[in-house]
């Protein structure tokens, strides 16, 4: 299996877990019987609830539920995220662990088992292998619900159905009579605080000089010789695209000729300054150094993963190449008096530039982002036209906003649309209030040259929406002015969400004007095919 946003678990969330499941193995070490149990003012609640045995399947699906949680976490969030929960998960332990430690209260609300069955059977020998225990707080509670509130705040789908799950668990320990009411109570506020104080750990900044702060104060003269002589870390070759992308956005037609001639006598030839700027920025992408690698040293092999060596070697040929330009005086020499020219400093004042040349950089931030992930985000695959159909998703979107995010680009789509307005404000509409994530598509779309115009995406759904129904309407389809709400309120979904199914229907604003019940009332079996058109013809 490929986890292709988390490939290499850090040492750090490695640490994370070993310590995380020696807490709990201390669980059941800690587990043991007390002389002197603590009074429980409850037992009346406690022996009110009846033992129901099917319970037995969430009790012990609290172990598949975090297995489950954490293979989610590792396909489809960073590793920041699963710093987060393992952290939290490290921290509810501890307490738990400390807790059974000090606060002795001992089960004493098991009854008889006297059903015959497959559950009664399981629940009597879960009665016999465990001895009263201490259970303040209790494990399982918190547990459960700290999965339920990692599950929430990552924004994972379908999250109804986990929450459900959730409660089941929640609830199992009552209900197969393995704690007291009191313990759940106590249990139930430690998985928020544990969260809350694992998010805050995590954004926590440490503030120090580092090497990337100290390249960035370097004139370009400074970087290209440093790269010349071979200083490549991963600061210096950021900072040198970014002083190269200001001087290849003001390059006159002579500059350009100056370069070609100077590049033309390298083997292999490496293009245009565009070009090697590309280059620098493909050198410094993990992607890159994990197909150099397996280039390299897996050819022949399926499931292939680089040794730390293997991708030092790999990571080092890539560099290499991109920095070939460098090593060629001439080049060099071309390039620091163009930038002389120019008169520009390589330093942090430099980057307060006037908006019309921030846009400038913005703008071509964003098409080299374009260009370099052709083949590997499914956002610009299916825009591009390069690979077949390709369905997108909600979360298509939020991959490709993340990546814009991400160093050497770290812009958002915002500041791009922004940008395109100030250069080309005949082109581009102004967002206004119609800031939404699917903006994405529209400047993917604009800046592959598929579109004329840049308008929010909203705009294009509208427009394709009005001839929606006006080929309806041709065809007889008259649609009232309740259908036509819901219409629209259907069109809007997929405006903000890529699709429609029947479950869109129990989130706002459907559920509060009859949810899928009113839907299919109004549209009857017309409704699958108008979702089905949508879905096709909308986006």
């Amino acid at each position: 299996m490929k986890f292709p946003q988390f490939r290499v678990m850090n040492l750090f969330n490695i640490v994370l877990a070993l310590l995380a499941l020696i807490q709990l193995y201390l669980m059941d070490a800690l587990n043991k019987w007390s002389a002197k149990p603590l009074p429980t003012l409850v037992e009346a609640i406690d022996h009110s609830i009846k033992l129901i045995p099917g319970f037995a399947i969430p009790y012990f699906s609290i172990y598949l539920m975090l297995i489950l949680l954490v293979i989610i976490i590792i396909r489809k969030r960073e590793s920041s995220d699963m710093a987060v929960f393992l952290m939290a998960t490290l921290i509810l332990w501890s307490l738990v662990n400390l807790g059974h430690a000090l606060l002795p209260t001992v089960n004493m609300t098991r009854p008889p088992i006297k059903g015959e069955g497959f559950f009664f059977t399981v629940i009597k020998d879960l009665f016999a292998r465990v001895l009263p225990f201490n259970t303040l707080p209790n494990w399982h509670v918190a547990t459960g619900l700290l999965c339920m509130i990692a599950y929430v705040k990552l924004g994972f789908g379908k999250k109804w159905l986990f929450l459900f799950w959730g409660l089941l668990v929640v609830l199992s320990p009552l209900f197969v009579k393995m704690t007291h009411f009191i313990d759940v109570v106590v249990a139930a506020p430690l998985p928020f605080l544990c969260y809350a104080i694992a998010e805050k750990m995590s954004s926590a900044k440490i503030r120090t000089e580092t090497v990337q702060e100290i390249v960035k104060t370097f004139t370009l003269e400074s970087l290209v010789q440093s790269v010349a002589i071979g200083i490549r870390d991963e600061s210096t070759l950021v900072s040198l695209i970014e002083g190269l992308t200001r001087v290849e956005k003001n390059l006159t037609e002579e500059d350009r000729k100056n370069i070609e001639e100077a590049t033309s006598s390298l083997n292999p030839n490496p293009g245009t300054l565009k070009d090697v700027i590309n280059g620098l920025i493909r050198s410094i992408n993990v992607e890159t150094h994990l197909d150099k690698a397996r280039e390299l040293f897996g050819k022949e092999k399926k499931d292939y993963s680089p040794t730390d060596k293997e991708l030092k070697q790999a990571i080092e040929e890539v560099v290499s190449i991109a920095c070939r330009p460098f090593d060629s005086p001439k080049f060099r020499h071309v390039i620091l008096n163009i930038k002389k020219k120019n008169t520009q400093l390589m330093n942090v004042s430099a980057m307060e530039e006037t908006a019309s040349d921030r846009s400038k950089d913005i703008i071509y931030k964003f098409t080299s982002f374009i260009e370099s992930h052709k083949k590997d985000i499914p956002i610009i695959i299916a825009l591009s036209g390069t690979n077949g159909h390709h369905k997108l998703s909600f979360e298509n979107i939020r991959e490709i906003s993340r990546e814009l995010r991400k160093p050497p680009y770290e812009i958002s789509p915002e500041e791009v649309w922004n940008a395109y307005h100030r250069v080309d404000t005949a082109r581009v509409k102004p967002l206004g209030d119609k800031k939404s994530p699917s903006n994405i598509i529209s400047l993917t779309k604009f800046a592959l040259g598929n579109s004329e115009i840049l308008e929010p995406f909203v705009d294009s759904v509208d427009r394709k929406f009005k001839k929606w129904v006006e080929e309806h309407a041709a065809e007889g389809r008259i649609y009232t002015d309740d259908e036509m709400e819901w219409l629209k309120m259907m069109k809007d979904h997929v405006a903000s969400f890529l699709e429609i199914d029947m479950l869109s229907f129990n989130e706002p604003p459907f559920v509060s004007k009859g949810g899928a019940a009113k839907a299919y009332n109004l549209f009857g079996p017309d409704l699958n095919r108008i979702m089905y058109e949508f879905n096709e013809k909308l986006i």
